[in-house]
Parts: structure tokens; C-alpha cells; sequence
């Protein structure tokens, strides 16, 4: 009993022990209770959506979708517009004639582009291209005067006139007969005074022009009875103002006029000269020193002198030179041979392409729009060979041409132009200020005529200064139609 009660006495104060946290929480909670702020109240209105119109376009239909719809129309305006302004340049191009356009993302347009026509003197962006990597930039011609050293300001024996194939080798007073003359030419003049520097007053010999670096061909043999020396030849390797000596005449040997016309400047100069003007090579055995010598402007003076004036000897001149720098030997066929393998290795097609002379004014040369176009396009020289060409309404050639049109002052092309053949193969910029190289040959009656090329050549520009034509996009157009939209009205 007494034990039971010792148990009973523990557990009530332990009961009683736990019951006064228990109060004491409970009086916090009351009181913490007592201080929360009372609950607010916030209602929240919701405006229903305005229902969306009912829509009449079928689920299914492209208008459910306008902007790639949009897109598609579009460029369908876009093709249409160009096929209208291509019809205007074409519809004159017959099959006689070839055009090509291309940009720098690849062909634009393409009529008769492979076909083999008479380029002309388009011609001569081909010996240009070479040349510029044949010869290279900085190729200087040189004209050098060789004899036997002198004594006490005489030479005893003959002075020889090197020729070094400079083609614009000029003298003072003599004015050029051609419709643009010459420029960036070299003075045989320097050459007398320099000789009289070194204080030669008598020559005890020939004065002797020698253009052995060349053969004897002194023009193409596939120019017609047409082609007189006013137009190009005779040239050899030493031309001295291409081969014109006096009164408007042109000797039959170049050197041997070039010769005569150095003779003339020693004489004018107080030089005495026992012997005559006369032609022949250096022999092999001579002992011989260079007394002077005077050098061209760099080759891509030249070439613009070329591409400028339409040069035919230059141009002749610059395919045997082409072949000597590069064979070693200086003749038509060589500098041909090194134009052809060049531009074949350069991945041009030049298949119905035929080269017989540099000029272009063969009528037996063959060449295609796709290949004058792949010079400009796709040649590694293809940049450097547009900078080196005339400006529409500006210069050379091309200086009467194209006034007045989106071409003045922005096309840089060359011309070619003989009877019934007109061509002109550039670089324009187009609507996106990106160049646009385009070739257009003419071969047929008549076309070399203002009144026949001129209109082509103007709606050409025109349709390259628009390319590429570019309709914007109007999705709004095509967006799908409402109910009340599409209902009838009364």
C-alpha cells in the first residue's frame, strides 16, 4: 500500500509540471492573436475577352499563314519585273550576238553566251589578263643603246638601238595621227640627251636599229587588205611612233625607221655621225657595252594606255613580248599559246575560242560571253584587269559613250568595234552597289552603227543599274478574312 502511494505521488507532479507551459503558451497564443490586424477583403473584376471574328478563310488555306505567302508573292513580282527589262535588252540580241550578266552570286542572265563571235577588240582583254600575269605588274620595257666603249667622246663603230618591245616609245614634235593618241609614253629624246651627257660628239659608225627580240612578222597574217597602218603595223620589237617617219608615211622596218629617227636627234643634238640609219641584230661576237637606256611606265600604265586608246600595237606587241618573257621566244603564235594555256589553267572555258592575233583586228578571232565575262569574273587578275579600264563618258573610247545614262562615270568596260561587229564587256554597279559584270558582242548587218548599238547599250545599263530587283514583302495583303469581311455587301 505504502508502496502504491510512493508510485501516485510522482506521476501527479509530474502532471502538474507539464500543465504550466501549456497555460503559459496559451496566453501568448491569445494574446498574439489579439494584435493580428483583421482580414481585408480585395475583389477582382474580370472584363471578358471582346470574342475573337469569326473568320471566314478556310482553315486549310495558305491565308493563314500570310508571311510566307507574302514572300512567295513577291518574289514572283520580283522575277517578273526583271523578265520585263530583260525582254527590252533581248529582244535586239539575235542569234548572231551573245550577252551574259553575272554578280557575285553567279549568272543573271544568259543569251547565246557559248557561241564563238568576232570580239573585236574586245580581244584584247585577253592579252591584258596574261600579260598582267605573265609579265607582271611592275614590268618595265626597256630601250637600250649598245657600242663599243667609247674614247675621248667617240665611239668607233656602230651605236645599236636595242629595242626592248616598249610599244609607246615617242619622240618629241611628233604628233600622234591616231583619234586618241598615245599617253604614258616613253621619250626617245631622253635617250639622245643622255648620250650627249656623256659627252659623245662623234660616232664613227652606223646608228643601227635592232628589234631581234622579235621575229619579222610585222603584222597578221589574218588582217585584211582593209587593216592599213593607221589601224596597226607594221611593229617589231624597236618602233619608234609607230613606225610613222614623215610626212604621215610609215616605213616597211620598223627598227630601220627607228633608227632614221634617232639618227635625226644625234644630228639635231651637234653630234656627228659618219654613217647611215640601217637595221640589223647585234653580232654574237661583239664586244659591246650599254651606253644608256631608258625604261617604260609599269606594265599597268601600259595596259591602260592599251585598254584606253583601243592600242592595236601595243597589243601586238604585248602577245610577243608574252611569248619571249615566257618561252623565249618572240613571236605571234608563242605569246598565243602562253594566252591560251594561261587562261585554260585560270579554269576558263574557251571552247569555239580562237586567237589569232592580240588587236582583235582579225576577223578570224572567235571568243564567247562566258569567257570575256570569266576574265573579269573568275580570272586570278580578274579585280586588277577592271581597275585598268576606261569610264564611260570619261575616258579613251568610252569617253563620247553612254552620256546622260546610269553608266556615266560608273561603267568601266572596253569597247571593240569593227565593220557589222560591235562588243563592250565590263563591270557596273548594280541597286545593291555590288559590281555586275555583263559582256555584250554584236556580230551582224550594220551593228557597229550608233543608231543600232546605242539603244542596246542603253536599256543594258539601265537594266544592270536595277539589278537585282527587289519587291518587298506585304503580309498585311494576304492576312485571313473575317465573316463581315467576306460578306456580300448590299
Amino acid at each position: 500500500m505504502n508502496r502504491e502511494r510512493r508510485r501516485a505521488v510522482p506521476l501527479a507532479g509530474l502532471a502538474a509540471f507539464a500543465l504550466v507551459p501549456a497555460v503559459v503558451l496559451a496566453g501568448v497564443w491569445q494574446y498574439a492573436d489579439a494584435n493580428v490586424p483583421p482580414p481585408t477583403t480585395t475583389t477582382t473584376t474580370t472584363i471578358p475577352a471582346e470574342p475573337a471574328p469569326e473568320l471566314a478563310t478556310d482553315l486549310l488555306s495558305l491565308r493563314r499563314h500570310p508571311t510566307p505567302l507574302a514572300e512567295r508573292v513577291a518574289a514572283a513580282a520580283s522575277d517578273a519585273a526583271f523578265a520585263e527589262r530583260i525582254g527590252r535588252v533581248t529582244d535586239d540580241v539575235d542569234d548572231r550576238s551573245c550577252l551574259r550578266i553575272v554578280d557575285r552570286d553567279g549568272v543573271v542572265l544568259e543569251l547565246g553566251a557559248d557561241g564563238a563571235l568576232i570580239p573585236a577588240s574586245n580581244q584584247k582583254l585577253f592579252v591584258a589578263a596574261v600579260a598582267l600575269d605573265v609579265l607582271g605588274a611592275d614590268h618595265r620595257y626597256r630601250t637600250e643603246l649598245q657600242s663599243p666603249r667609247p674614247f675621248d667622246g667617240t665611239v668607233a663603230g656602230d651605236v645599236y638601238l636595242v629595242g626592248g618591245g616598249d610599244p609607246v616609245l615617242r619622240t618629241e614634235g611628233v604628233p600622234d595621227p591616231l583619234r586618241y593618241p598615245a599617253f604614258n609614253t616613253t621619250s626617245l629624246d631622253l635617250l639622245a640627251d643622255r648620250l650627249l651627257t656623256l659627252g659623245i660628239t662623234t660616232i664613227d659608225g652606223d646608228i643601227v636599229g635592232d628589234g631581234s627580240r622579235y621575229d619579222d612578222e610585222f603584222r597578221a597574217p589574218s588582217w585584211g587588205d582593209d587593216i592599213t597602218n593607221i589601224d596597226g603595223g607594221p611593229y617589231d620589237a624597236l618602233l619608234v611612233n609607230d613606225g610613222l617617219v614623215e610626212n604621215g608615211n610609215y616605213g616597211l622596218d620598223p627598227s630601220r625607221s627607228a633608227a632614221r629617227v634617232f639618227t635625226d636627234l644625234l644630228i639635231a643634238r651637234g653630234i656627228t655621225i659618219t654613217g647611215a640609219a640601217a637595221n640589223a641584230a647585234r653580232p654574237a661576237d661583239a664586244d659591246l657595252t650599254t651606253l644608256a637606256f631608258v625604261e617604260s611606265e609599269p606594265l599597268t600604265e601600259i595596259l591602260v594606255e592599251m585598254l584606253h586608246t583601243s592600242d592595236n600595237n601595243t597589243a601586238e606587241m604585248m602577245v610577243k613580248e608574252i611569248g619571249f618573257v615566257a618561252t623565249g621566244v618572240g613571236t605571234r603564235q608563242a605569246g598565243l599559246d602562253v594566252m591560251r594555256s594561261t587562261i585554260e589553267g585560270w579554269g576558263i572555258p574557251l571552247d569555239g575560242v580562237e586567237f589569232h592575233d592580240g588587236s582583235g583586228l582579225s576577223r578570224s578571232n572567235r571568243t564567247s560571253c562566258t569567257a570575256l565575262t570569266s576574265l573579269l569574273a573568275d580570272a586570278p587578275v580578274g579585280d586588277r584587269l577592271r581597275s585598268l579600264l576606261p569610264v564611260a563618258g570619261r575616258d579613251g573610247t568610252l569617253s563620247p559613250q553612254l552620256l546622260g545614262t546610269e553608266a556615266e562615270g560608273r561603267l568601266r568596260a572596253k569597247t571593240g568595234t569593227l565593220t557589222d561587229v560591235k562588243a563592250l564587256t565590263g563591270t557596273q554597279p548594280g541597286a545593291d552597289r555590288r559590281e555586275v559584270d555583263f559582256s555584250l558582242v554584236l556580230n551582224g548587218p550594220d551593228v557597229d552603227a550608233p543608231a543600232v548599238y546605242d539603244p542596246i547599250w542603253r536599256r543594258l545599263v539601265a537594266l544592270i543599274d536595277e539589278h537585282p530587283i527587289v519587291v518587298e514583302p506585304e503580309p498585311d495583303r494576304f492576312a485571313p478574312t473575317t465573316a463581315e469581311e467576306a460578306a456580300p455587301v448590299s
